[in-house]
């Protein structure tokens, strides 16, 4: 992939181990509010943008995701719930009002048409797959980061070999332990799809996401999630993140 490590000191297997363990424990926090726009860049096309707002929260290590779009320019309201962990869940408001639940296809597939960005790629349930191993460390966006290959559980095995992903690479963030890059990998193990953190910034004692890119490397299209505002170390009613409450 043409990384070279630029002076990050690579970890020993059980460094490299205890390194995850402690991302993973790690994850968690108080709730926040986002207003963000979606930006999608067509290779050929002109840009899209489409405002949101994304209600997050923690329920011990497992993120939930509320991203409600509101109407306008010929959209209609769309409100969807996301749970992510090792099992991620989803459910959505149909055009009729009703609450359905996504299947797991569903999930992989662009969180509205056309995006480059999907309930998987933000609840990043591969971060919890118990089957990985240790890479190699380098600089990624100049922050020295430790990358970690996930394969797939048995049960999203043939899920996600639908849209050619074998497995996952990520780049984790050696100070921060936050992920700055992910790469969908297909058979031959070439990058088939990416996204990679632009910016991070700093609210209180809060870090968050600013700016997150999703890449495709086939069509050459990538989509932004810039975040606008945002209200961090809040505690939101339990009840937005329950899927009855989509209605």
């Amino acid at each position: 992939m043409g990384r070279t490590s630029r002076d990050v000191q690579p970890l020993s297997q059980s460094e490299a181990v205890d390194f995850l363990q402690t991302f993973r424990s790690s994850r968690g926090g108080s709730d926040s509010i986002f207003n963000a726009e979606l930006i999608h860049f067509p290779r050929r096309e002109s840009k899209v943008t489409i405002p949101i707002t994304v209600y997050s929260g923690w329920q011990g290590s497992t993120l939930a995701l509320r991203i409600e779009v509101g109407e306008g320019d010929g959209r209609r309201r769309e409100v969807f719930l996301f749970r992510g962990g090792v099992q991620p869940q989803g459910w959505a408001l149909s055009d009729e009002g009703e609450v359905y639940s996504l299947t797991r296809p569903e999930l992989i597939e662009p969180l509205l048409s056309d995006m480059e960005l999907s309930a998987f790629d933000l609840t990043a349930p591969y971060l919890e797959w118990p089957t990985f191993s240790y890479v190699e460390s380098e600089r990624v966006a100049d922050s020295p980061a430790h990358w970690f290959r996930f394969e797939p559980p048995e049960d999203w095995v043939d899920v996600l070999a639908e849209v050619d992903i074998a497995a996952i690479q990520v780049a984790l963030d050696a100070r921060f332990e936050a992920p700055v890059r992910v790469e969908y990998l297909d058979n031959d193990d070439d990058v088939i799809r990416s996204l990679e953190v632009r910016s991070f910034k700093k609210e209180g004692e809060t870090w968050f996401v600013k700016r997150l890119e999703g890449f495709d490397e086939k069509t050459r299209d990538r989509t932004e999630l810039r975040i606008e505002n945002a209200q961090v170390d809040l505690v939101l009613d339990r009840n937005l993140f329950l899927p009855d409450s989509l209605q």
